[in-house]
């Protein structure tokens, strides 16, 4: 009887599909489900791609709430 391996996943990618990998990455880059939708129909399901999307998307955030944010010299 022949023995084979199981097909082994791909790490790269992201699997919409599987539930478990969608929740690991939210929850590592700490984002919605909506926003990952959106990130990977924008980007695509490459792993880095989507890390380098939202650190973008969260530092553009962070620079309009500092534009926004009225400075006062003393």
């Amino acid at each position: 009887m022949l023995s084979s391996r199981p097909p082994r996943p791909i790490r790269t990618t992201l699997d919409l599909a599987n539930a478990v990998q969608v929740k690991s990455v939210r929850k590592r880059l700490r984002i919605s489900n909506t926003d990952l939708v959106r990130i990977v129909d924008k980007i695509g399901n490459s792993l880095t791609a989507i890390e380098k999307e939202v650190e973008i998307e969260k530092l553009t955030v962070q620079q309009c709430n500092a534009k926004d944010t009225p400075t006062t010299l003393e």
